[in-house]
């Protein structure tokens, strides 16, 4: 009866174990199932027949025995229900685990008969999207710089809306570290947010168009090829779910599929550009080419085109090489491989053979190309030795022709390395042989600013395609100047295509020196007009007030002097003796400019003592003049010194004067004298109308006088002598002046 009754409880659960397996990846993937007990009171097997009558203790030991079976049925059932759980849960590991099987082996698949890398990326973000249930998916791959990331062709959304979403994110772009992918691209770990619109705009970049479209979930995966990222993967969805790391792990392992087989293809898409290349290549070569082994037969070979070369049309392979080759091509090109097999070093000889009754010329190459193999490449250079013949021929006209031109000559490239210069040039260049200045430029031979300006001028020349005419200086090795007058001209070939300079530099140095004294000469003829025309101004007025005075005093004494007294005659005279007197003061100063100039004013240094010389000349000038107080200081009493007194008076006489002359009445001039270890400084300093700014730098001139003067009168050679006869003691003079302030002068010259 248990039995009986175990065995329909095992039917029964049977019976409701039919599962009902979604979608893997759907969010209610749940089966349900019931458990079912066993009823033993309603079991007809249990049931007693009322005939039957049981005695107490009967019933007692029946009554036990049917509870304990009851027991054991219930036990049994519920390891059964168990049992069943598992099962179902096995089933739906199963149907997983084969659901993702298929989904990589139909991403595999498609993936390998994609075109190109981007087709790829559409492919693996369209089926994940399928395979996930996941709506949108795109890619953002490396710039060529690989310092961003930017949006990629492929994407994918199954809902047309979110084309829009794909059409605002092609203006992003993240760099290393920034945003979602560009985390992703450091980290080449993917990365799961739960809910982007809780994220912060600096984490999720595109935080407010994701909240737009309702975007919750965001996931990044890498593709990686070789430790380096080829594409950042990102998908959304609109629902917020915590991450699941075995569906991460499944669309990681697509995307390393991805990567291997890009690898895959690029190393296939090498090779067969590699195969192609070298098979152009191989076609493209005109000589002949064969492999020989290292007993000399021949493996393989491509005839030269357009003719054998050496070779006749006869079968070669599997012959020697001296069967095939005269004795005389032979032997060498043995040697040759026997070498290169050797060292692993290219070897290489010419050869000489009569072909139709004409000499051609040869070069063998021998390269290694295999274990006990080489390949020969054979090249018919007749022509090229021609060439170079003729080259060389041309070279010795050339040299000649260059050498018999007496200025600098050169030719120079489109690089503007020199190719041919002739002896002269050499000179100019300071090089002794060619070689020094064949294939330099002129950075290598002359100094950087003319080199600079030389290579300026050919590039003018090769640009306009014309003919220039240049002046260039260069400093000698003692220092001179030399200039050249140069004439560059563009060289052309066949094809009327400028590939070069030449140039003829002749020495104008003699020229430029009599050019530039001729440009001094008027210089200084135009100063002497000027001094003259100055000269003529100041005399004209300065002269006519005394010679008016002289000639006004003259006729009075000769008409009135019977009438005068003594007194007043003596006065007129004197007035006569003052005025010639300050005429023949103004010629002084003319005649000792005109010393100047000339270089002829004398220096005689004798033993003073500075101090006693400065109080002397300021008490003559104190007593010139009863409107001014000249105020002296010195830091000594006595201070020795070995300078011109002649000289000193021209110098402070004259400063003293002038500060006199343009201060106003009642002011006073301060005059100071110091001294350090071996020079002596002089500040002469007044409260007067000061000088212009624009008159201080003439202010040494012969004859200039400042704008605002007014009428006092001046000859304008005062500070032309003080500046002269400071400059003949050795010293320097400096002023400062501002207008109706007054004006400093500080003279410094040497004690000794």
């Amino acid at each position: 009866m248990v039995n009986t009754s175990q065995n329909q409880q095992l039917h029964q659960n049977q019976s409701h174990n039919q599962l009902q397996i979604n979608h893997p990846y759907t969010t209610n993937n749940h089966t349900s199932t019931s458990s079912h007990a066993v009823d033993c009171d309603t079991n007809p097997e249990y049931e007693i027949e009322q005939s039957q009558v049981l005695q107490p203790q009967q019933l007692q030991v029946a009554q036990a025995a049917n509870n304990e079976s009851g027991i054991g049925i219930t036990k049994r059932s519920a390891e059964i229900e168990k049992a069943n759980e598992q099962l179902r849960a096995e089933i739906v590991a199963c149907q997983r685990a084969e659901a993702e099987v298929r989904f990589l082996q139909k991403m595999t698949q498609a993936i390998s008969e994609s075109k190109d890398f981007n087709s790829a990326l559409t492919i693996v973000l369209h089926k994940v999207c399928e395979f996930t249930r996941w709506k949108f998916g795109e890619a953002w791959i490396p710039t060529l710089d690989a310092t961003m990331l930017e949006y990629s062709p492929a994407w994918y959304a199954n809902e047309q809306k979110l084309e829009t979403f794909k059409e605002l994110s092609e203006d992003y772009k993240f760099l290393l570290g920034s945003g979602l992918p560009g985390r992703v691209w450091v980290s080449k770990k993917p990365e799961w947010i739960q809910d982007v619109s809780r994220e912060s705009d600096s984490s999720f970049l595109r935080n407010q168009i994701a909240k737009e479209f309702g975007f919750k979930t965001a996931v990044a995966i890498p593709i990686i090829n070789r430790n380096l990222v080829l594409a950042v993967l990102v998908f959304f969805m609109f629902e917020a779910c915590a991450e699941d790391k075995r569906l991460v792990e499944i669309v990681s392992t697509a995307a390393t599929q991805l990567g291997s087989l890009i690898q895959r293809k690029q190393a296939e898409k090498a090779l067969r550009s590699s195969v192609a290349t070298n098979r152009a290549l191989i076609n493209a070569i005109p000589d002949l080419l064969f492999r020989i082994n290292k007993e000399g037969i021949f493996v393989n070979y491509k005839a030269a085109k357009g003719e054998n070369l050496l070779l006749p049309n006869n079968e070669l392979l599997g012959k020697h090489l001296y069967e095939i080759l005269p004795s005389e091509v032979a032997q060498p090109t043995m040697n040759c491989v026997e070498k290169a097999l050797a060292t692993g070093e290219v070897q290489i000889f010419e050869s000489q053979l009569l072909v139709d009754n004409y000499l051609h010329h040869y070069e063998f190459r021998i390269v290694v190309s295999a274990e006990n193999e080489v390949m020969a490449i054979v090249r018919d250079i007749t022509n090229r030795k021609r060439a170079l013949e003729a080259l060389q021929q041309q070279e010795v006209q050339l040299k000649a022709i260059l050498n018999n031109i007496p200025d600098s000559a050169w030719l120079k490239d489109s690089e503007c390395k020199f190719i041919a210069v002739n002896e002269s040039m050499l000179e100019l260049c300071n090089r002794i042989n060619i070689e020094d200045v064949i294939g330099k430029t002129d950075y290598d031979i002359f100094p950087l600013d003319l080199a600079q300006t030389c290579v300026e001028h050919d590039y003018e020349v090769i640009t306009s395609g014309e003919r220039k005419y240049f002046e260039e200086s260069i400093v000698n090795v003692d220092g001179s100047i030399r200039w050249l007058e140069t004439v560059k001209t563009p060289i052309y070939n066949e094809y009327n295509q400028v590939i070069g300079t030449t140039g003829i530099a002749r020495d104008i140095t003699e020229r430029k020196r009599v050019e530039q004294d001729i440009i001094n000469a008027l210089a200084k003829e135009k100063e002497l007009n000027e001094l003259k025309s100055r000269f003529v101004a100041m005399t004209s007025h300065e002269f006519r007030t005394p010679l008016a005075t002289i000639l006004s005093s003259a006729e009075l004494l000769e008409h009135y002097s019977r009438k005068w007294s003594e007194e007043k005659k003596l006065n007129h005279i004197q007035r006569i003796q003052s005025s010639v007197k300050h005429m023949t003061e103004l010629l002084n100063d003319v005649l000792l400019i005109g010393k100047a100039d000339a270089g002829k004013l004398e220096f005689k240094p004798v033993e003073i003592d500075l101090a006693q010389f400065c109080f002397q000349l300021v008490e003559e000038i104190q007593i010139t003049t009863d409107t001014h107080t000249v105020v002296f200081h010195t830091q000594a009493d006595s201070i020795p010194a070995c300078m011109d007194e002649k000289i000193l008076r021209h110098i402070f006489s004259n400063l003293l004067s002038n500060a006199i002359k343009y201060s106003p009445p009642g002011s006073h001039v301060y005059f100071e004298l110091t001294c350090q270890e071996q020079t002596a400084t002089f500040q002469i300093k007044d409260e007067g109308i000061g000088i212009p700014i624009e008159d201080q730098e003439k202010l040494f001139t012969s004859f200039h006088r400042a704008s605002n003067v007014g009428t006092i009168s001046g000859t304008g050679l005062g500070l032309a002598i003080v500046k002269k006869s400071v400059d003949v003691h050795g010293g320097s003079i400096a002023v400062a002046s501002e207008l109706n302030i007054g004006t400093t002068f500080t003279v410094t010259l040497p004690l000794n």
